[in-house]
């Protein structure tokens, strides 16, 4: 066998490693964000070089794509290429389900160690059990392994400027980024989902591997005054996905008008905008102490590298200060359960819509200018 493979399979067991690692490093529910952390290097360039440089020629015509290939996402097909001058770039794209590229990463497309190389990509993302918490979800959502439905694309050449690995599936959104000056977060919107007891899950969503962090946002409601949880609450027009019957699946790009709130919209507002809920910049310094353990629990899937990129552009644009806390009544399980809710920012969108099912719709920068196109899948 030839020397390269040998450095790619010592690769892949020493990012094995990151988990352990990374998992001492987890962020407390109680404890406060670190303003102005450190970006680390980023062990997904690796990880992406490693993978990129294991295809052949023909697979990379397949899933490799210029760093600005344009292409029209469309719902329940492969994105189709842009005619001339038309169309934004593939990898600023974002929803709940769909394949970036058609061959899925358990097929037989991909060679065993390449496989491996794509799940070492993805433990240069999430650390500690959280891979293997979103093969479970995955199961659970669709009664397949992991690899079975889910897709692969690299945008960029490894080494030669800005790169990313974008995976994709049903419930699925993630990036791995090599690219340490990127002001967005994650490269780019992701999006996440689970339905364990089905896709109307019941009460108190039992085994969701993300309701934990929906319990922390219940806690600060449970702080709020009166007059506080009256402005924090929204009566209606919640982001939604079905209206009359049926579902939106409209494209939305960053020019978009829209005649109602859609979910699967992520677009930054600007400083300017007049957001509803609750400003956090007036909430009690306890009251806010909770709210950093919401952020805590929301970041705490991913690697260091990228919580640490979360914080740095949130710091960027105000930090929680300049965000605004809103609940919605709209679409909920039982009473009490806050089932919908969102923590929105000038360039900030974390949006956790908790019925029928969970969907996390998450969109971070440092500038507010930061395009993106989505759709709900």
């Amino acid at each position: 066998m030839s020397q390269s493979f040998f450095d790619r399979r010592q690769f892949v067991h020493g990012v094995a490693g990151l988990a352990g690692v990374s998992a001492l490093r987890a962020i407390p529910s109680h404890a406060a964000p670190v303003q102005n952390p450190p970006v680390q290097a980023n062990g997904s360039e690796r990880a992406i070089r490693a993978l990129f440089e294991s295809l052949t020629d023909k697979q990379k015509r397949d899933v490799c794509f210029d760093w600005d290939y344009r292409a029209i996402p469309a719902f329940g097909s492969s994105p189709r290429p842009a005619p001339e001058g038309r169309g934004l770039p593939l990898r600023l794209h974002v929803s709940n389900a769909w394949r970036i590229t058609r061959p899925a990463i358990g097929s037989a497309f991909f060679t065993r160690e390449q496989q491996e190389l794509i799940d070492a990509v993805v433990r240069t993302i999430f650390q500690g059990d959280w891979p293997k918490k979103l093969a479970q979800q995955f199961q659970d959502d669709t009664g397949q392994r992991w690899g079975q439905g889910r897709s692969v694309a690299i945008f960029g050449v490894p080494g030669k400027g800005p790169c990313q690995c974008v995976l994709t599936g049903f419930h699925l959104t993630a990036r791995a980024l090599a690219d340490s000056e990127s002001h967005v977060a994650f490269g780019g919107a992701i999006a996440h989902g689970h339905q364990p007891s089905g896709f109307n899950e019941k009460p108190g969503h039992p085994n969701n591997i993300f309701w934990y962090q929906a319990l922390q946002a219940h806690k600060v409601f449970q702080m709020l005054d009166g007059k506080q949880r009256a402005q924090a609450m929204v009566a209606k027009g919640m982001p939604y996905y079905e209206f009359g019957g049926k579902i939106d699946r409209t494209l939305i790009v960053p020019t978009s008008k829209l005649e109602r709130p859609l979910e699967s919209d992520v677009r930054f507002r600007g400083p300017k905008a007049q957001l509803p809920g609750l400003p956090v910049a007036g909430m009690t310094r306890d009251q806010k102490e909770g709210l950093r353990g919401v952020l805590a629990s929301l970041l705490e899937p991913y690697q260091q590298v990228y919580r640490d990129k979360v914080l740095q552009c949130l710091d960027k644009q105000g930090g929680l200060d300049r965000c605004h806390l809103i609940y919605y009544e709209e679409h909920t399980h039982r009473r009490g359960d806050w089932d919908n809710w969102r923590v929105e920012g000038p360039a900030f969108v974390w949006y956790f819509r908790g019925f029928p099912h969970v969907h996390i719709w998450i969109h971070v920068a440092g500038a507010v200018e930061t395009p993106v196109t989505s759709y709900f899948g």
